[in-house]
C-alpha cells in the first residue's frame, strides 16, 4: 500500500506508532522529573565577582553590569536582564551548552558566551 506523497513510503503500522508513542512519553516523562529548586530571592548559594557563567546548579546572584557591544547588551535587557535582577541557575548543558536560569519568575536559556556577559554582586542594588 502506497503512500499519497508520491514517495514510495508504506504508511507506519499500528505497533511503530505505539511504539514511538511511548518512547516520547517516556522522554517527556524523565524531562518533567527534573530537580527543581527553591525560588527565595536570597539563596544559600549566592555568589558575586563572578559571571553568570561560572555559577553552578542551585546557586544564584543578583546582577551588577552587564558587558559586551551594545548589540549585545541590550538583547539581554530585553529579555529582562537588568542591574538588580536575581538570577538562579537550574541547569547546564553538557560540552559548553547553554544554561537555564530562573530570571523574573520566568525560566529562560542562555549560550554560555551570553552568560559570561552578565556579571554578578551579591546584594540587590539600589534603585537610583
Amino acid at each position: 500500500m502506497k503512500n499519497n506523497d508520491g514517495d514510495g513510503a508504506t504508511p507506519d503500522k499500528p505497533s511503530t506508532i505505539r511504539t514511538r508513542r511511548r518512547r516520547m512519553q517516556l522522554a517527556q516523562h524523565s524531562l518533567d522529573r527534573t530537580e527543581t529548586f527553591r525560588t527565595d530571592t536570597t539563596g544559600m548559594l549566592t555568589r558575586s565577582g563572578v559571571s553568570l557563567a561560572e555559577l553552578k546548579p542551585g546557586e544564584c546572584g543578583f546582577i551588577a553590569r552587564l558587558l559586551g557591544q551594545s548589540s549585545g547588551k541590550i538583547r539581554l535587557l530585553e529579555m529582562g536582564l537588568t542591574p538588580g535582577v536575581h538570577v538562579k541557575v537550574l541547569r547546564i548543558a553538557a560540552f559548553g551548552g547553554p544554561l537555564d536560569i530562573e530570571v523574573r519568575g520566568y525560566n529562560l536559556s542562555l549560550r554560555r558566551e551570553e552568560a559570561s556577559a552578565v556579571w554578578l554582586s551579591h546584594e540587590e542594588l539600589d534603585a537610583p
